[in-house]
């Protein structure tokens, strides 16, 4: 399977996302908004028709020396966890975390 490694601009906040220097990057580094394009590997695109709905931070852990952030989406309820990219704020999820709990209620 093809993996696509592409620059965006978010969805949620706007800012320019350039791509990934080692792996596909789906989800912003301000914001950790994404978009429901991906089915289980990274970088697949393979949800790209069925799907589109806005993928949101919803917890987060340290495993085995590295974050691991859960990421829901509020269309379809699909779940996947990604390990932070290098230039992610991630002093800024636990507040994130809480803002974008009211479209999962």
């Amino acid at each position: 399977m093809k993996k696509i490694n592409e620059s965006f601009d978010c969805i949620h906040c706007g800012i320019s996302i350039p791509k990934a220097a080692k792996t596909c990057r789906n989800h912003c580094p301000n914001c950790f908004c994404s978009l429901h394009v991906d089915g289980d590997i990274p970088g697949d695109r393979s949800a790209l028709v069925s799907c589109w709905g806005k993928m949101f931070p919803i917890e987060y852990k340290m495993l085995n020396s590295d974050y691991k952030i859960l990421f829901q989406c509020s269309k379809c309820g699909k779940q996947h966890r990604n390990k932070r990219a290098i230039d992610d704020e991630v002093t800024k999820l636990p507040e994130l975390i809480k803002t974008y709990h009211h479209f999962f209620q």
